[in-house]
């Protein structure tokens, strides 16, 4: 009696068994797709993490760098306009009318400069040796040239290589103006080589005038 229960429990459970499986074995195709679904949406979220940190990270560089360059271009701009006043406020103490005219349209063309250039800051590239040599330049060949005047009447061949100088930097101020409506790059070191070798040769300035010009 005891055999056949045990046969009996023996048969079931091996019914039972076959069943599991067969049954296992049917749904292993679809475990396995569960799991590659759940993975790919695992690998797809991590991807799309680490772009977006990526891509902040750019965000934050560029904008970092954007605030930089605008403020760099604002204090190049205020400098300009403190400067386009000392060459008014040093003009208006020369009494020498050609010498005084020439600056007068100069500073005019430096305006027009500053005012389109807060328009394009992006332009201001363009006009780096205006700001670094002809600004600087010219207000040193003022203020020499009113400080020889205030002392008494300057030579006749100063006042004309004077007028000859500030002839040359207007010209080359309205070509820094017309550079900022083409799109190449203007380069001007010809015309400022020839024009630091007039100054120099004319006693207009001195080697140490061009390096404070140039800090």
């Amino acid at each position: 009696m005891k055999d056949k229960s045990s046969a009996g429990l023996l048969g079931i459970i091996a019914l039972v068994a076959a069943i599991l499986f067969f049954t296992a074995k049917g749904l292993f195709p679809v475990l396995t797709g569960i799991l590659k679904a759940v993975l790919g949406i695992i690998v797809a979220g991590v991807i799309v993490i680490v772009v977006a940190v990526i891509y902040f990270a750019f965000r934050k560089s560029d904008t970092k760098q954007a605030d930089e360059e605008k403020s760099k271009t604002n204090v190049q701009l205020s400098q300009g306009r403190a400067k386009l006043m000392e060459l008014r406020n040093t003009g208006a103490r020369i009494k020498n009318s050609d010498v005084r005219k020439l600056n007068e349209e100069i500073c005019k063309t430096v305006d027009k400069i500053l005012s389109t250039l807060k328009k394009q800051p992006e332009d201001i590239k363009k006009l780096r040796q205006f700001f670094s040599y002809y600004l600087p330049t010219l207000t040193n060949i003022l203020k020499k040239f009113a400080e020889i005047e205030e002392s008494g009447v300057p030579a006749e061949n100063m006042v004309q290589s004077t007028i000859n100088c500030l002839g040359d930097i207007k010209k080359a101020t309205e070509k820094q103006y017309s550079a900022l409506f083409d799109n190449d790059m203007l380069d001007m070191s010809v015309e400022m080589e020839a024009l630091t070798i007039a100054c120099k040769r004319d006693g207009l300035l001195t080697d140490e005038d061009f390096r404070t010009a140039a800090d």
